[in-house]
């Protein structure tokens, strides 16, 4: 009989619940902390880039790194389950295209924030003006989390295959491309209809502001630089995801 992984062990299983459920509280504490404590301090906030978001919490919910955030969380609970009983859930979880997918999604979180994102940001200020912003110092410690701490963590987790088969590198790492193409396409109309982008490079004005800024606006333009954006972001997330698979095959036992 094949010794168990220690993936696979309950040990384990109590470990990813426990991430699972602590991430989705994080998750939950960033909405309503936005909602009730960063308001007051909208116009300071947006002024220095701080946030761009000016609208309710759960729009927040429209970022790429809380979702996938959200989709590792769901995940390492449903897996935990499995492992303590379920064989609807083991089966489920032990799918590994399904955990191909979102393993890609948050290892692009944690690569686009430290190449891109990091450089720009700023931490969530503990005061404005003398005047104490409450627990929002907490939304420093879920930054790191949603962007440091569950991307190694979960990547850290593909390189132990629940599966013991090779996947085929290319045709894998084109199933996983579905959800990140959506996700632009929908970013991209609703952020037309109500004018919040989750990142600037979703948005074609603001990209052609940053490139062109001495020539006028032009809307064939924009649209052909979003086609570029999805193009090369699709690029990279291919990239990735062929790597990853690559890597599987790698650590799957022959």
């Amino acid at each position: 009989m094949e010794k168990k992984s220690f993936i696979e062990k309950k040990g384990f299983a109590v470990i990813a619940l426990i991430f699972g459920i602590f991430g989705l509280l994080l998750m939950a504490h960033h909405i309503f902390s936005y909602e009730n404590i960063l308001r007051p301090f909208m116009d300071y906030l947006i002024e220095n880039s701080i946030i761009t978001n000016d609208k309710s919490g759960l729009t927040f919910l429209r970022m790429f790194t809380n979702e996938s955030n959200i989709f590792v969380d769901c995940y390492l609970i449903l897996y935990a389950l499995g492992i303590f009983g379920s064989k609807k859930l083991y089966k489920f979880t032990h799918n590994e295209i399904l955990r191909g997918a979102i393993t890609l999604n948050i290892a692009v979180t944690g690569i686009i924030y430290f190449t891109v994102l990091l450089p720009q940001s700023a931490s969530f200020p503990t005061e404005i003006n003398g005047v104490s912003t409450g627990g929002m110092w907490f939304s420093n410690v879920v930054n790191y989390w949603d962007h440091l701490v569950t991307p190694v963590f979960f990547t850290a987790f593909w390189f132990f295959p629940v599966v013991k088969e090779k996947m085929p590198v290319v045709k894998s790492a084109l199933k996983y491309l579905i959800y990140p193409i959506l996700y632009f396409i929908m970013c991209i109309i609703m952020g037309a209809n109500d004018g919040f982008y989750p990142y600037p490079f979703l948005n074609g004005k603001q990209m052609w502001n940053i490139l062109f800024a001495d020539k006028p606006y032009s809307s064939a333009g924009g649209v052909l630089l979003l086609a570029a954006v999805v193009i090369v972001l699709s690029g990279v997330f291919f990239g990735v995801g062929c790597a990853l698979n690559a890597i599987h095959n790698k650590r799957v036992k022959k």
